[in-house]
């Protein structure tokens, strides 16, 4: 109430850890707070980004029927940080987080404004890290929502313009994804993306569909570009004038990253191996053909270790 600037990110960490350890239903008491979490003013604070973001993270995870109605408000934030090259990522963490655990009606009304913002931010200021965390972004989307709702979202804003994500954006950035869980969630949508989305093995894009396969491949079996434009590797100072409190970890508030396919998915070369099987069956004879003449070098042996891994012995 005092509004001592110091204690305020201390503060949002807290809250989220107590929250995140509050069991369904969450007590009125915190849904009063978050209206007061979505007020523009507490997000010009970038020691306050962070701990708020983690915070309604949390609020979304716990209640994501009580938070329903601000989904205009909270792509609000999201639209704004975004923008910076120093906070995208954490418009991606509100994105995602609301990806999985929001019920997609609630959200179709506003999926193609939200590709619409991030292809703008895209062709104004590209950067390694927003590609990154936009990967990630698609990948759960597929995983979550569908493969061919992906595709149909994305070409909704401009015909063909899938394709041109495929090639410009998942198989020549699908390598320098890293971290573990983010492996494995880019894994699974481009598994999806592969299997499941229709347009990918008719006439629309099935001549990107060995390159992609090609791009997850060489993703498992190689090591992650760490390379960086050199333009990039300067850290942007955001326009903050006067005084700002610095963000701190408090120690015991770390948060793990959490799988979102856990349980459903544990061996991602397995799952490929599995899901390339079950799209031979709905597509007989087509699967086969793609990779014998798309698929190249080590990555069509490692292809048929994965299948071997999976006890199949050949794709219709």
């Amino acid at each position: 109430q005092k509004d001592v600037t110091e204690f305020i990110p201390y503060v949002f960490q807290v809250l989220s850890l107590m929250l995140e350890l509050q069991n369904r239903p969450i007590p009125a008491q915190y849904m009063a707070l978050f209206p007061f979490l979505l007020s523009p003013q507490l997000w010009e604070r970038p020691g306050s980004i962070p701990p708020l973001t983690r915070l309604i993270q949390a609020y979304i995870e716990k209640n994501p029927d009580g938070v329903k109605d601000s989904v205009t408000s909270i792509l609000g934030i999201v639209q704004k940080l975004i923008a910076s090259r120093s906070n995208d990522h954490f418009g991606f963490y509100l994105l995602n987080t609301m990806l999985e655990h929001m019920d997609k009606a609630v959200l179709q009304t506003f999926l193609k404004s939200v590709f619409s913002l991030l292809f703008q931010r895209m062709q104004s200021s590209k950067t390694t890290k927003f590609m990154k965390n936009f990967i990630v972004f698609m990948s759960l989307f597929a995983g979550k929502i569908g493969a061919q709702a992906l595709i149909e979202t994305i070409d909704s804003i401009q015909q063909g313009l899938f394709g041109m994500v495929v090639e410009k954006i998942f198989v020549a950035e699908l390598q320098k994804i890293a971290g573990e869980t983010e492996r494995k969630i880019t894994a699974v949508g481009v598994t999806k993306i592969l299997t499941e989305g229709p347009a990918m093995l008719n006439d629309t894009y099935i001549s990107l569909w060995a390159g992609l396969l090609n791009a997850l491949v060489h993703m498992f079996e190689e090591g992650v570009d760490t390379s960086t434009p050199q333009d990039e590797h300067f850290i942007e100072i955001e326009d903050t004038p006067g005084y700002t409190t610095a963000f701190n970890q408090l120690v015991f508030a770390t948060k793990k990253p959490l799988d979102p396919f856990a349980g459903a998915v544990a061996n991602p070369k397995v799952h490929l191996a599995e899901s390339l099987k079950k799209a031979s069956v709905r597509y007989p004879g087509k699967l086969q053909p793609l990779i014998q003449s798309g698929v190249k070098g080590q990555a069509i042996n490692k292809l048929q270790e994965y299948l071997l891994s999976a006890n199949i012995a050949s794709l219709s």
